[in-house]
């Protein structure tokens, strides 16, 4: 069985795209490179057992964070399982095997190899202990990770859990918009850690750390203290087998889940108030009431609305604590932007609910349909948005940046609503239906997506920031408000109405490829068409389906 899952696995890996894994494969070489240039120009035996202790936790914080963010390609899913006559624990034991085959835990075990040169150079006595030390950390990591990111989906059935997986997820996005704000520093520094490593209180905290444990075994080894050394690593020994365990337990496949238990109504979804409406009795008010409803009940687009005000408060954070107070303000158009790219696979979060769609269809159906997304999102991120930024105006004192945040608010607002509703039409992914989700990232690859909006939301934005940087050598901001609105309000209908045009012509199409999949939905994509058609026909070779072909 394991012999079939490996080949599964190496089948599934041969069908996602190149471009993800080899800027994945990428970077762990240049982990594994920069761990063995630490270890082999250590200064002493001491500066390189520290060093070997923060590069062994930053390789575990990239076993944890790389499934997520590179929404879990080439990983077998338990669910693929759940219906074969087969000893569950078994299966799950058969998952967690596959994830050791592969380049990925390769360079890891060739980078933990450093603990072993590190035994060897210190004395040669202490080297079983770090050829141990050095097996057990490849499966502690590996075993860590797929708990992780099997927990993050468990976690989505609970409120607190789909918090905690959204404050995972701001802080991965805010870290990679400015992560080099924190990262900078610690680059500069890399000549001098060679030379004296870490001190004090970094010591200490790394210590604590589970990764850090067959280091301290060597180290013990090599001062005579072999009892505290087989103390260390029995200890790692136990919590890897613990760790191994219950990743095993978890990716056994589960028949049912359970949902979200929703005892009040959302705030904004309440459309009666003492028998008056608050939205109108149309098509456009019944998709915003559903949409309210929506974001705010589905955990997986619960996650998304989070994870992008979380995001747009961390950059902010990052801001106050550098040397770059000036971003903070702006805040709040981090996180209308991060909001747009995240909603931009609306229909792939829905999945096959498209059909009550296209059942009913009528005359103002998809009309209602584009706008009443737009109208939603606007309420949703807009009010928290605009509280953040002042929140971080007033805490950093730059009174003189709040002309540029209206206008950074109401072009994102604008150009990023429009692009949300028109890629999820052209560029829809589907992703696993709502009731069937098990992973923090079922609902549909949006790679593509993202990475178009952000190439496109400063073309589109132009206007507005040739107008704000005008306004602004003329020492009146202010007068690049109006140039916002207007690009703003320009770009968000026109998108909307090309969204709804592009939708209503190709409704049945587009649930096609939500229910069926790209290789069915590729033969209904014009081979020479318009930009929309190359942008379909992009989408489906680029993103990745999450859920098997037609299920």
């Amino acid at each position: 069985m394991v012999e079939l899952l490996i080949r599964l696995k190496f089948t599934l890996g041969r069908h996602t795209t190149g471009a993800t894994r080899w800027f994945s494969l990428s970077l762990i070489l240049l982990g594994a490179g920069l761990t063995w240039y630490l270890t082999v120009t250590a200064a002493s035996a001491e500066v390189r057992s520290s060093l070997l202790m923060l590069v062994l936790a930053v390789w575990a914080g990239g076993w944890v964070l790389g499934p997520t963010i590179t929404n879990g390609v080439g990983v077998l899913r338990s669910q693929y399982f759940t219906l074969l006559p087969l000893d569950r624990n078994r299966v799950g034991a058969g998952l967690l095997v596959t994830m050791f085959i592969g380049a990925g835990a390769l360079f890891t075990l060739v980078a933990t190899s450093a603990l072993a040169w590190h035994a060897w150079a210190s004395d040669a006595a202490a080297l079983f202990l770090g050829l141990l030390g050095m097996l057990l950390l490849v499966v502690f990591m590996v075993s860590l990770s797929r708990l992780v990111f099997r927990a993050l989906g468990a976690a989505m059935h609970s409120r607190l859990g789909m918090e905690i997986a959204s404050l995972q997820w701001g802080l991965i996005v805010a870290g990679l918009f400015f992560g080099w704000v924190a990262v900078q520093p610690a680059l500069a520094a890399v000549g001098s850690l060679s030379e004296f490593g870490l001190q004090g209180t970094a010591v200490t905290v790394l210590s604590v750390l589970p990764t850090s444990w067959p280091v301290l075994a060597v180290d013990a080894a090599v001062a005579g203290a072999w009892g505290a050394a087989f103390g260390w690593l029995g200890a790692f020994a136990a919590l890897t087998l613990v760790t191994v365990l219950v990743t095993v337990r978890l990716l056994a496949p589960a028949v049912t889940s359970r949902g979200v238990r929703r005892r009040s109504r959302p705030l904004g979804s309440r459309v009666f108030d003492g028998g008056r409406p608050l939205l109108p009795d149309t098509p456009l008010g019944a998709v915003v009431g559903k949409e309210l409803r929506q974001w705010w009940r589905d955990p997986w687009r619960g996650l998304e609305l989070r994870s992008s005000l979380y995001a747009g408060l961390f950059i902010g954070l990052l801001g106050l604590i550098s040397y770059l107070p000036q971003i903070a303000p702006f805040s709040g158009v981090f996180a209308v932007v991060i909001m747009g790219m995240s909603s931009s696979n609306l229909y792939g979060h829905d999945g096959t609910a498209l059909w009550l769609s296209v059942v009913g269809q009528g005359r103002d159906t998809v009309r209602a349909e584009i706008r009443g997304r737009q109208v939603a999102i606007a309420l949703l991120i807009t009010p928290l948005a605009a509280l953040m930024s002042v929140v971080m105006v007033v805490a950093t004192g730059e009174y003189g940046a709040v002309p540029y945040v209206l206008i950074g608010l109401v072009v994102a607002l604008g150009v990023t609503n429009g692009l949300a509703v028109l890629l999820s039409v052209v560029a829809v992914t589907p992703g696993v239906d709502p009731h069937r989700r098990v992973d923090a990232n079922d609902t549909g690859d949006n790679q593509l997506q993202v990475w178009l909006t952000l190439v496109a939301f400063p073309v589109l934005a132009a206007p507005t920031l040739a107008a704000a940087v005008w306004a602004g050598a003329q020492g009146t901001p202010w007068l690049a408000v109006p140039v916002a609105l207007a690009n703003g309000a320009l770009a968000a209908w026109l998108m909307g109405w090309a969204a709804h045009r592009r939708l209503e012509s190709r409704l049945p199409e587009t649930f096609t490829r939500i229910r069926y999949g790209k290789e069915i939905a590729a033969q209904a994509v014009p081979r020479s068409g318009g930009l929309l058609d190359r942008l379909e026909r992009g989408a489906l070779s680029a993103n990745n389906e999450i859920k098997p072909t037609g299920s």
